[in-house]
């Protein structure tokens, strides 16, 4: 059984399942994934260019210098241009302005820009080469200098959008935002040769005040560095998944008229699965001007009206306003049926007139762990599976196109996924998708494998503590995010820095969100014992490789020893949530289904394990590792007698978008065979109030079912 899908659902299903089919018959260049598994001699041509292009990539030299793809030379002269009105995902403020177009790049290998002024304001180009944004500067190099990270600088020459800003604003009330989605990984921004600020840190989005902007041409530097040292996150100068530099996601300017609302939190409560939902918001609206504003603020959640009421803001000042309003009878976002409210609000001037907007598409659901470890979506007992991912291209690098991104979300879906992970916040592009189309996230921040050392320094934790904050205040509006997730594969049996880690983590997360569990992957194996570091957490993902890499001095050597550690562990932590949050074998070659790293191998594997799993009824989910194979580190075996380093391959999907068999088909039938969900719970109360709000919700702007 699979599933519960609405008609409209079930229309959207086909559809992905008939995208990600067109996908493989499409370029190499529009794929997301891993190296190819089954015979090269069978593919098409373009296959065959790409596996000659990973092939020239894995002979690069170890010591190699880290040289950027050949770009087009800029054109003569390099015109700025505006930006364009709107953003690639719709969740958030309508202000905002996308820094497309043409940007330049320059390659700085010998880090010699800052000495010899690469950020002052000049308008030649020479040194200088077209490049467009999103971009990772290192795409296409797998040498071991590549991964170890260098310094690029980006340009954009922009002019201020014409009627960016309402004729009633006074020209001292309108101010300038710069937002990027995502930088790898230290960043200095300069503007018309002023800086204007720095941040530390991928994946999650940073703004600053775009000072000094001006009519005429702007001109915009951005030097990117991302050599990670042991103390970042994640740390380097390895790592588990490549090392992709650059601004790998979109850059918005966002214009602001006196007053910004940031941030936003739309938190719906759910006390029982039949019951009224409370919708809680906070809005924090901060003068940006040097003379008091007397602000209204208002909203809307689906038909529902808010009232935040009016208040003078001192200069420089922010407003913390709140309100709330009760729906009745919630149509509740799930699985199979991801109902969202439009949520909106708007913060008008002393005379009405709007000075800013924001839009947000919410769900009604709640999750709970009952005391005995049960995992419940509305009530619902979870029994998830999934995937891991990572976030990468073998052309593009970590910079993602949406097509692209929408092809790791449609074959989630075509092989039957409930879950995603990653070991990091996910782009904003995939948990909007995973809103509509009902897939639920593990969001984790990069605390991966970190040194015990660091966890008990000062400046670590603080880094660490702003990252999932950040997460969190970013992400928390998403339905789709199912917990919030400290770390992976920390020290095994945890050290006491490790414990007061989690101790302070966990707390955090709960005081930011006290809506969802909080939870962290770990390694273990037979004979370590229980542990009271744990305890704070709601929800225990453990990583599973038994029968592949010999943890623990071998004893997870032999995939039969899997059944009682399942049981063992319960046993350690029976009121947690159980999660395998990763599971997944190697498979570079046909051969007898005994080998290890052949198909056959590969495949059984996962029958096996996933046959475990659901005889387990205290495990609430299982994440295969991972949907695409993608490159690791340079020199990774990943376990395989045969290895091709440096790809992980253990992935559904290969290189150029095709299924890895027998291992798809496996996954995909069982996936799609498991309930995933339990049946909902029903009231003759909830069944007509679920009718009028679907049709109060079908007269909502914006307001959808699945994609």
């Amino acid at each position: 059984m699979t599933l519960r899908e609405t008609p409209r659902s079930r229309r959207s299903r086909s559809a992905l399942a008939a995208a990600a089919a067109n996908r493989r018959l499409t370029s190499a260049d529009e794929c997301s994934g891993g190296r190819g598994r089954s015979p090269w001699a069978r593919r098409r041509l373009a296959p065959l260019a790409v596996l000659a292009l990973v092939l020239a990539l894995a002979a690069q030299p170890a010591g190699a210098q880290t040289t950027p793809p050949p770009a087009t030379p800029p054109a003569t002269p390099y015109v700025a241009t505006p930006p364009t009105l709107g953003a690639l995902y719709r969740d958030g403020p309508n202000d905002r302005w996308l820094l497309g177009g043409a940007w330049l790049y320059r390659a700085d290998p010998g880090n010699v820009g800052l000495a010899d002024g690469w950020s002052r304001n000049v308008a030649g180009t020479a040194g200088w080469s077209a490049v467009t944004v999103p971009n990772s500067y290192n795409a296409g190099d797998l040498s071991a200098a590549s991964m170890s990270g260098s310094v690029g600088w980006y340009r954009r020459d922009f002019t201020v959008p014409a009627g960016a800003f309402a004729a009633y604003v006074p020209a001292r009330f309108r101010s300038w935002i710069i937002r990027f989605e995502s930088i790898n990984y230290f960043a200095t921004v300069w503007l018309n040769g002023k800086q204007i600020g720095t941040h530390a840190g991928a994946y999650l989005p940073f703004e600053l005040a775009l000072k000094g902007v001006h009519a005429g041409v702007n001109r915009l530097i951005v030097r990117v560095d991302d050599r990670r040292g042991p103390g970042d996150l994640p740390p380097g100068p390895g790592g588990g998944w490549w090392n992709f530099g650059g601004i790998n996601q979109e850059v918005y300017l966002r214009s602001v008229q006196a007053v910004d609302m940031s941030p936003v939190v739309i938190r719906p409560i759910l006390p029982c699965p039949t019951c009224a939902a409370t919708v809680q918001e906070q809005v924090s609206v901060r003068n940006v001007t040097d003379a008091p504003q007397t602000v209204v603020l208002q909203g809307s959640y689906g038909v529902a009206a808010l009232d935040f009421g009016a208040h003078t803001i001192p200069a420089g000042a922010t407003w913390v306003a709140e309100d709330s309003v009760t729906i009745p009878s919630p149509h509740l976002w799930a699985p199979g049926d991801p109902f969202l409210y439009r949520a909106s609000l708007t913060v008008s001037d002393a005379h009405g007139r709007k000075l800013e907007g924001y839009v947000d598409y919410s769900g009604i659901r709640s999750i709970t762990v009952t005391p005995s470890g049960q995992l419940l979506l509305n009530g619902r007992a979870l029994d998830l599976r999934g995937f891991d991912l990572h976030e990468q291209n073998i052309t593009t690098g970590a910079a993602l196109t949406p097509a692209q991104l929408s092809a790791l979300v449609g074959w989630v879906r075509e092989l039957g996924g409930g879950i995603i992970r990653a070991h990091y916040p996910l782009n904003p592009e995939i948990e909007e998708l995973a809103d509509r189309d009902g897939i639920l996230l593990w969001s984790e921040v990069p605390v991966y494998q970190v040194n015990s050392t660091y966890l008990a320094r000062t400046a670590w934790l603080n880094s660490a503590h702003a990252m999932l904050r950040q997460n969190i205040l970013t992400n928390q509006n998403h339905p789709s995010v199912l917990l919030w997730s400290i770390g992976n594969e920390l020290t095994t049996p945890p050290t006491d820095a490790e414990a007061r880690y989690i101790a302070g983590a966990t707390q955090l997360a709960h005081q930011l969100d006290p809506t969802r569990p909080v939870g962290m992957a770990i390694s273990d194996w037979p004979g370590v014992a229980c542990q009271s570091a744990y305890a704070p957490l709601d929800v225990i993902g453990f990583n599973d490789y038994f029968g592949w890499f010999d943890a623990g001095g071998g004893s997870t050597d032999d995939p039969d020893e899997l059944s009682p550690f399942l049981d063992s562990l319960h046993a350690c932590y029976p009121s947690k949530s159980l999660m395998i949050t990763e599971f997944g074998f190697e498979g570079s070659r046909n051969g007898p289904v005994e080998q290890k790293g052949t198909y056959q191998y590969q495949a059984n594997a996962a029958a096996f394990h996933l046959g475990v799993f659901a005889s387990k009824p205290y495990i609430s989910a299982a994440m295969w590792f991972a949907l695409q194979t993608f490159a690791a580190r340079p020199g990774w075996g990943g376990g395989d007698p045969f290895p091709n380093p440096p790809f992980v391959e253990k992935g559904e999907i290969d290189l150029t978008g095709n299924p890895v068999q027998p291992l798809f088909s496996t996954i995909q039938s069982i996936y799609t065979s498991t309930v995933q969900i339990a049946p909902a719970i029903t009231a003759q109360n909830r069944t007509r109030g679920s009718k009028t709000d679907s049709a109060r919700a079908s007269r909502s702007p914006g307001t959808r079912h699945g994609l």
